[in-house]
């Protein structure tokens, strides 16, 4: 018996599976967000309102004046403090879902949308922080480093931050150095500085692991350099024609203890690897706008957020703006 030379059942039926979903979605590009553990912390009780006053001293000069003995000092010293005022905001965002995509959809959406709304509600803490940092860094240009056109971050930008921040007396974190954060595209630059004195050339004569790259890919400490932890982040801003038409510049923080005082409602912690949202699943009539329950399942996010600078008029912080070799 001859075989049949041409099938007749092919793919081209009706019922042919054309697509196959895999059900578990890919997973999103995110930034590392990092600013958040850059700022102090304040604990706002509840029902006190939503602006916290918060005060410092005037540092005293010294006295030159030697005592004249058996005689009083004429007055005592004065003490001078300043005021500040962390105002805290509402920030509130959802995803709800339909009894539908839950009951047919091939992968746990309710659990994916909750992952991306915590990330959200991270980043938005995350670009608060440096829309008010930038906002004082535009009040005070001493604490502004703008590098010039065709020139790139160095390790010599970053020690001049952390020595102008001592020279008013900032005093690093409590593990003795200031936090930096830095777009990817600086920390090529600096990790690649091979001038004297630069990464390269420290690389010589420092222990590797007072310079090298954190191992935990969460954290992204992407070095160690001239009393400065560097964290790398892509969450900062971007300056569109920054120092030359067509050019990109892009942003470094370093943060000295108290630079800045952050506070908050209703979460405690807002940074990336602890944001949490809130999952709600209804019942069936549970709501009288939706009898028929069609939408059955929400993620939420509901915090109140506030931070303010030192309030004794020396800024802790320093801005370094730069193009990137590579970008």
């Amino acid at each position: 018996m001859a075989l049949p030379t041409v099938a007749s059942v092919l793919s081209t039926i009706a019922s042919y599976p054309t697509v196959y979903y895999d059900r578990v979605a890919v997973m999103e590009l995110r930034n590392n967000l990092h600013l958040y553990d850059c700022i102090d912390e304040k604990q706002m009780p509840d029902m006190s309102g939503v602006a916290m006053q918060i005060f410092g001293y005037t540092k005293l000069a010294a006295n030159t004046v030697a005592a004249t003995d058996g005689t009083p000092q004429g007055s005592g010293v004065a003490l001078t403090a300043s005021t500040g005022t962390i105002t805290l905001s509402q920030y509130v965002d959802y995803v709800s879902y339909s009894d539908k995509v839950i009951l047919t959809g091939i992968s746990p959406v309710v659990e994916e949308g909750s992952r991306l709304l915590a990330y959200r509600g991270a980043l938005t803490v995350d670009t608060v922080i440096s829309t008010a940092v930038d906002a004082a860094a535009t009040a005070d240009s001493t604490t502004k480093i703008d590098i010039a056109h065709s020139s790139f971050m160095t390790a010599a930008i970053a020690r001049k931050a952390a020595a102008l921040l001592r020279s008013v007396d900032v005093k690093p974190k409590d593990n003795g150095l200031f936090m930096g954060v830095i777009s990817s595209l600086l920390s090529f630059d600096l990790i690649n500085d091979t001038a004297a004195g630069g990464y390269q050339d420290a690389c010589r004569y420092i222990a590797p692991e007072q310079l090298r790259r954190d191992t935990d890919s969460n954290t992204q400490r992407v070095a160690v350099l001239g009393g400065i932890e560097w964290f790398e982040s892509n969450s900062l801003p971007t300056v569109a024609n920054f120092a030359s038409t067509g050019v990109n510049g892009y942003r470094a923080y370093v943060f000295g203890k108290n630079a800045f005082f952050q506070a908050a409602l209703l979460k405690t912690q807002l940074g990336q690897k602890n944001f949490s949202v809130k999952t709600s699943r209804f019942d069936a009539g549970s709501n009288s706008l939706d009898p028929a329950g069609v939408i059955r399942a929400a993620s939420s996010y509901n915090f109140f957020y506030g931070l303010a600078k030192r309030p004794q008029g020396v800024n802790g912080f320093r801005r370094v703006t730069a193009e990137s070799s590579i970008g």
